[in-house]
């Protein structure tokens, strides 16, 4: 049995879906049970990150995890189901790190997932640590402004990313759960091309066969953004800290990663534009 936190995310639905193709046994850990919509053969466990005793019915009879948990409170959510996992000897770890782990660890963003990779590490089981670039969905945040007024706003937008799709990463976990010699590997996984935030708007344009702008803002008001959308201010500070990070080691060069370990290349950006293209008209 394989269990799986997160599963009603971009890739947690999609490790849940890989899974079953390979049939495997699959556990679906969500709070909301409405949104855990899967095959029939997957078990849904209805529970709540921070109830340890809900983490620990869920690690009954499992022998590999896929973690991946987000948000303010993603790493208290990892040292509880790193301690559950120590208490349950469980074999085997596939968890959703970050490239701000990677060193020299600068942000608080990327303390926290150093933390939570440490603690994993520590519980015993054979872990294999996933470091992926910007996903390719965070593009979908530009949806409104790309219908009201054909203008995409953001920040740090010069410094190219390796756009990854989130199926090809929950492709490496699946595989990484499923076959040996992944055990104690750090994977960085990134998509096949380094895009600036203008050029992924302008393969968008040329999509929906109209101009389209990009406009940098000022950092402190994407700040005051997100803390009106409920974050935190500590928590935005981490992630825009991230964001401005030029470093290409961190998911900014395409790195083989998906296909060496897959078996298959990794999708292009304009590939899953293609799939998404009403969401923009």
């Amino acid at each position: 049995m394989i269990l799986v936190f997160g599963a009603t995310g971009n890739v947690g639905k999609e490790v849940v879906n890989g899974l079953v193709e390979r049939g495997k046994q699959v556990r679906a850990f969500s709070r909301n049970p409405s949104r855990a919509v899967f095959d029939s053969e997957v078990e849904v466990h209805t529970g709540d990150l921070d109830d340890s005793r809900s983490i620990r019915a869920a690690l009954e009879g499992v022998d590999a995890v896929f973690m991946l948990s987000a948000g303010p409170d993603a790493l208290s959510y990892d040292l509880a189901v790193a301690e559950e996992v120590r208490r349950a000897g469980t074999a085997r770890v596939v968890r959703m790190s970050s490239v701000a782990a990677l060193p020299p660890v600068e942000t608080s963003y990327g303390r926290a997932h150093a933390e939570a990779d440490r603690a994993f590490a520590d519980s015993g089981a054979a872990c294999t640590m996933l470091r992926g670039a910007t996903f390719m969905t965070n593009a979908l945040q530009w949806r409104a402004s790309i219908r009201s007024h054909d203008t995409v706003y953001g920040v740090y937008g010069t410094i190219a990313r390796a756009l990854v799709h989130p199926a090809d990463v929950a492709a490496v976990a699946a595989t990484a759960l499923v076959t040996p010699g992944h055990e104690g590997r750090n994977y960085t996984v990134t998509g096949p091309e380094a895009l600036t935030t203008d050029d992924a708007v302008q393969r968008i344009a040329k999509l929906l066969g109209r101009p389209l702008s990009y406009v940098e803002m000022p950092v402190e008001k994407a700040q005051q953004a997100m803390v009106g959308a409920g974050l935190s201010a500590e928590f935005t500070e981490g992630l825009l800290a991230v964001q401005s990070d030029p470093d290409p080691a961190r998911g900014g060069i395409p790195l083989p990663t998906v296909e060496s370990v897959t078996g298959l290349p990794p999708r292009t950006f304009d590939s899953w534009l293609k799939d998404h293209q009403e969401d923009y008209s």
